[in-house]
């Protein structure tokens, strides 16, 4: 189908499977569901890049599913994530060096120190200001892993931050 091989279709049915949760998860107004959902699709990219041979992203996408449930047990504890921040970005160096694919790879280990910064902030608008920031590091990895569904994944992602940043941190506090 489309030239693409079995692995390559499933993989693509598996990133546009991680748009929707994203998409839906930017949407959120809580901090727990966002991170729910970020889990959620970080868990379809990795398989998703495994299948497409995105080393890089698979790994680190695999080591993101731990840390946002590690940042969200210590934030509904009411702890602190900031230790925890510096290891989880000292690994997303490390670990996107070991699985080096070429320069590439610096925009997933860019995107990912982004992300994890941001996921262990109790602040949703922190959250999709550093998704702003962070997706378009994404962008150029798919493009370079010829990811439609990575950068469908990109683009929705960043029009559902800016549709809610609009609707719920510009226009939710004048309603307040």
């Amino acid at each position: 189908m489309f030239g693409l091989t079995q692995a390559q279709l499933i993989a693509q049915i598996l990133g546009y499977m991680g748009t929707i949760i994203v998409v839906i998860g930017m949407q959120q107004k809580k901090y727990k569901a966002i991170v729910i959902c970020k889990i959620g699709n970080e868990f379809l990219a990795a398989i998703h890049y495994l299948l497409m041979g995105g080393y890089t992203g698979m790994t680190l996408n695999f080591v993101s599913c731990i840390t946002n449930g590690v940042y969200y047990r210590r934030i509904s504890k009411g702890k602190s994530t900031l230790i925890f921040q510096i290891i989880f970005g000292a690994m997303f160096c490390g670990l996107g060096f070991l699985s080096w694919h070429g320069p590439i790879s610096l925009f997933v280990i860019a995107a990912k120190l982004l992300s994890s910064v941001s996921l262990g902030i109790n602040n949703p608008r922190t959250i999709r200001i550093l998704n702003l920031i962070s997706n378009p590091c994404w962008l150029i990895y798919d493009i370079a892993m010829g990811s439609v569904a990575g950068m469908t994944t990109d683009i929705l992602v960043i029009c559902s931050v800016l549709i809610a940043f609009i609707r719920i941190d510009i226009l939710g506090r004048k309603a307040e």
